[in-house]
């Protein structure tokens, strides 16, 4: 096969792996994983239902690289939004900025992977931003930003399940809380609680 046949047959492939991708996204957002079938996936993507197995070993490996790619962007979208912070104030807050941003341009992988059908690859998700918050904690915890008595996986589990849950409510409710208000008030509670002492 010539170079350019291979290159034009490569480019196919992966011009069809993200059109089943694209589906299932929607599909899974609009049905949940378990109300999606592959032969409703590869119709919605416009291929046939054979092609799907050529990319994907079940609907459940699709939805696993939804995860592990909106873990990949929404980690990269944090790391950027948070890099010049000036204090553990400014990071917090950045960073609940970023979650909204990506939120707001990602509503249907939110619902999928938020949401109550996710599933292991939802779960795997918050276990992956659970751990990068309990390390970003400890980080603080040494630089004397956090008290000591905070344990910092019992904290990064209580963050996620916090923020998970607001920003599926927020993206669901038709008549939200105006953005900056969710941003603020989340920010407040990660930085001093519900009662300040």
């Amino acid at each position: 096969m010539s170079v350019s046949r291979q290159s034009a047959a490569t480019r196919s492939r992966a011009n069809t792996r993200g059109r089943l991708l694209t589906s299932g996204v929607q599909l899974f957002a609009r049905h949940g994983l378990n109300g999606v079938t592959t032969h409703d996936i590869a119709r919605e993507a416009g291929v046939a239902s054979g092609t799907f197995y050529l990319h994907f070993s079940d609907k459940s490996a699709l939805f696993h690289e939804i995860a592990v790619d909106t873990e990949a962007r929404l980690r990269a979208h944090i790391e950027e939004a948070t890099a010049y912070a000036a204090d553990l104030r400014g990071a917090v807050r950045a960073e609940v900025e970023a979650l909204f941003d990506f939120a707001e341009q990602n509503r249907d992988t939110i619902r999928i992977l938020f949401g109550g059908d996710s599933g292991a690859a939802g779960s795997e998700l918050l276990n992956a931003f659970a751990t990068s918050i309990a390390e970003g904690r400890r980080r603080d915890i040494a630089t004397g930003e956090m008290p000591l008595e905070i344990e910092p996986r019992v904290l990064s589990q209580a963050l996620v399940g916090m923020l998970s849950r607001v920003l599926l409510w927020w993206i669901e409710d038709p008549d939200p809380v105006a953005r900056e208000t969710v941003i603020e008030t989340l920010t407040r509670i990660q930085l001093s609680g519900t009662h300040p002492i």
